[in-house]
Parts: structure tokens; sequence; C-alpha cells
């Protein structure tokens, strides 16, 4: 503190030009005095709300890219030549155009309907009666001899038929290439039979007889009422009103699904399954086999998302009876194999089922794609019927859901604008991979949306897809 009793500002030692002397100058005043505006001019100045509406539609149309392409860039060349032959039979080196009859030939589409993929085949079929509840599909393997020519093991030739709701075992059928393999395996049979050789699994003489595919689906789904087989094809019987427990309502049931599931969690109140803990996993694989996808117009959303949580539990719990090490002889990495197998090829599935499916068991991507699984299959969270057309290039798939993502966008950002809020709101929480594509397509929810037959999603599919690249190409 300075002696001298006076307190004073401190120098200035902010640097300053030689020469020139500092200026103590107030800065200038400023200007508050604002230009006052009539209630008449205000009325002038604000647009009308028709008027605003129509400069803020204008404005978004102006920022959204041109509808005269299904491309949304101009590709370089180096990005061209490293297109699939089929992508630049699609699209030229400039800008990627491509004719919408070329867009929509079916032979160019990359989308099928995934149910539609599965065929039946009557292949040759032999029962087995009389077999220990304990019988192992090697062991009745063996009992037929390699050379009896059944099915390839990749096919799953065996089922042991299994009461889903009791778990108790019942017969086997197993299939073979043809029907005149399988009647050599009975002939054979009853040669042995006949010279006093009497055929044996396990302790108990066995019953071989020639069967038929309508056989083994009637006792693979004994709750399809309203149903004769056809060999492996089902033919759906007329309503009677009189006899409603006669009429067909599908070819599982929930309680079925449900009790395989039980049957694995609570093995002790299983008698059945405690002695042989791989026959519900077994069960599984034989249904999602044998079960006649192509019959789209009779099997709902809600019976198969039934079916595919079933697998996603057992696939679970078969993870978790491996870490535990609980049966090592029959709950073993190959019965794994073979449930993921047979749930990774099942024609019913979606692609974001199999991609569960995938994830579950720790599958890789190059095995995936073994599956006809494409690239961002997590992504494909709307697609309810569609999946990629087999053997198709993936960047011709990835060019029209680009497409389609872009006019969708395009579609939503000209409504109105509360329209427009309420369907980005929604979409927070899905995913932005096909853009829109769920706008287009308005499936209804709850029991409306279960009850839809998958016949009829994929005609929604299929129709959105037309539309919505109909407005890509200017077309409509």
């Amino acid at each position: 503190m300075p002696t001298s009793g006076r307190m004073t500002e401190p120098r200035n030692y902010a640097p300053r030009t030689s020469g020139l002397p500092m200026s103590s100058e107030p800065p200038p005043k400023f200007n508050l005095e604002l230009p006052t505006v009539s209630q008449n001019e205000q009325e002038t100045l604000l647009p009308s709300p028709e008027a605003f509406e129509y400069q803020l539609g204008a404005l978004v149309q102006q920022t959204l890219p041109a509808q005269q392409s299904l491309a949304v860039y101009q590709p370089p060349a180096e990005v061209y030549d490293g297109r699939s032959e089929k992508l630049k039979a699609l699209t030229n080196p400039a800008w990627g155009n491509s004719k919408l009859a070329s867009v929509l030939d079916p032979s160019n589409m990359p989308f099928v309907e995934a149910a539609k993929q599965a065929q039946p085949k009557n292949y040759g079929v032999v029962r087995l009666g009389n077999i220990p509840f304990a019988t192992k599909r090697s062991e009745v393997i063996a009992f037929l001899g390699r050379n009896s020519k059944i099915l390839n093991d990749v096919e799953e030739p065996v089922h042991i038929i299994m009461e889903k709701v009791t778990s108790k075992t019942m017969d086997a059928y197993v299939e073979f290439m043809t029907l005149e393999d399988a009647m050599r395996a009975v002939e054979k049979h009853t040669q042995n039979q006949l010279s006093g050789r009497p055929t044996r699994l396990g302790d108990r003489p066995v019953d071989l007889q020639l069967s038929s595919q309508a056989s083994l689906m009637k006792d693979l789904f004994p709750v399809a009422a309203g149903v004769v087989w056809k060999g492996v094809t089902p033919e759906i019987q007329p309503v009677k009103p009189n006899e409603p427990w006669s009429n067909f309502k599908g070819f599982i049931s929930a309680e079925e699904m449900v009790m395989l599931v039980k049957h694995v969690e609570v093995p002790h109140r299983s008698p059945f399954s405690k002695e042989c803990p791989q026959r519900p996993y077994e069960c599984l694989i034989s249904t999602l086999r044998k079960f006649p996808w192509y019959m789209t117009e009779c099997i709902t959303v809600g019976q198969r998302n039934a079916m595919f949580q079933t697998t996603r539990d057992l696939l679970r719990l078969l993870l978790k009876s491996l870490d535990k090490g609980d049966d090592t002889v029959t709950l073993n990495k190959q019965l794994l194999r073979r449930v993921a197998k047979a749930a990774m090829e099942c024609p019913g599935f979606t692609t974001l089922m199999k991609d569960d499916i995938a994830w579950i068991v720790g599958m890789d991507d190059g095995e995936q794609r073994s599956y006809g699984q494409p690239r961002f299959a997590s992504s494909w969270r709307h697609q309810y019927a569609l999946v990629p057309k087999p053997s198709m290039p993936l960047d011709v798939v990835e060019w029209y859901i680009t497409a389609i993502r872009e006019q969708t966008m395009r579609d939503v950002f000209a409504r109105p604008h509360g329209e427009r809020r309420v369907i980005q709101d929604k979409a927070l929480s899905t995913d932005g991979y096909w853009g829109y594509f769920w706008v287009e397509v308005d499936y209804p929810t709850g029991a409306a949306f279960d009850n839809m037959m998958l016949a009829h999603a994929a005609q929604v599919e299929f129709s959105a897809i037309e539309a919505i690249l109909a407005r890509a190409s200017g077309f409509m």
C-alpha cells in the first residue's frame, strides 16, 4: 500500500503506437431508437398461414434431391468398375439411371417371398414302430445301415415323433431318396424276419413298414384339424359351421411351442424328456424342416413368431447346457449346429429373425452369407415376408434399398409439418436403413397384425416397393 494516503489508478502499461498521444474520448453512443411499425404495416409484412405453408413447402422441395434418378450420387469411374455385372446392366457410368420397366422386371428385382422358396418334396418313407423311448438318431441310422440310401444327414432324414405336450416318444420315420429305396429297406427287414433273425433296436424287436409322407405329416402336426394330407401337401377342407372343432386353425398351436421349451426348462416334470434331453431339440428340427411354409395363405404372422420364439429359447437353453456340461453325450455342439442350421435354412423365418439366430450362436459374417443373409441384416426390421433373392449380388440389393430409402425420405419431407413430425418421432425408435418404408406399408398392430397371413404381408410389401420405385423414377 502507498504511504502517501492517496489511492491512484495504476499506470497504463498497454502498448501504443510510438509518438501518438493516447485518447481518452468516450465511445460513441448506441442508437437504441427502433423504428415503430403500425398494426396495419405488421399485417402487410407477415404472410398469411396459407402463404407461409406454401413458401415452406417450396423451400423443402428445393432442398430435396431431384426425382429424375434412382441413384443418390454420381459414382466415380472406379466405383462403377467395382459393381457387379448385374448392377452395371441396370445403371450407366454417369448417373446410374435406369428405366422403370427394367427396375421392376422380375428378373432384376432382388427380393422374393421367403416362404414361397420352400417346395414340397415327396421322398420315400418307412416307419419304425415299437422303438424304445430313449432311441437316438444315430441308432436309427445304424439300424437301417449306411447302404440303405436314406437322405443325406444334412437334410435331417430321421424324424422321431414326440408328443409336444407330454414329450412321450412315439414312432420314428425315415426318409429315403426314392420310394424304391424305401421298399428295398422294408424287403430286407422282411427277409430277416422270415429267416428267423428279427431285427432289434436296443432290446426291442422293431416293426419296420413302408409308410408315406402323409402319415409323417399327420403325426408331426397332430393339431392340424380340417386338413387332408396329399403326400406332403395339405388340402384345407371347407369350414363346417356346426363342427367348429374340426375346422382348420393352423398347423401348430402356441401351446405346443411353449411346451417344447418347458420340457427343457423343467426336465424333472417331463419324465420322458429327462431320459432323452435331446428329444425336444430334434422335434423342433423336424418341425422346422417339414413345416409346409409354402402354404402362406394358411400361416399367420403370430404362428410363425411362436415358432421363432421357441427356436430362440431352445438355442439359448442349449448353449447354457453346453456351458454347464449337463450331458456331453446328447447335448453337444453337433446338436447345436443342427438346430442352428435348421433355423438358418428355414424358409419361413425373416432376415431379421435369422440375424438374431446368428447372433445367439456367434455365427461369423462369412457363414451368414452362405445362408443368404445380406449385409446389415439387423436393419431389415419391417420386412415380414420379403428376403434377398438367392444368388443376387449384394450391391444390387443395396442399390434398390438406397432408392427406396431416398424416395421415402422425399415423400416424408414433402408432407405438412405436423404429419412429418409425428412420423419422424416414430422413426426414432426404429432403423433408418430402409428409410420410411414402414410408413408406406402401414402395417396394423396388435391382434390384427398377428392374425395377418404371410401371403397378405408379401402382397403389401411388393406393392409398396413397386409404388416407391415408380415415384423414384418419375412415374406413377
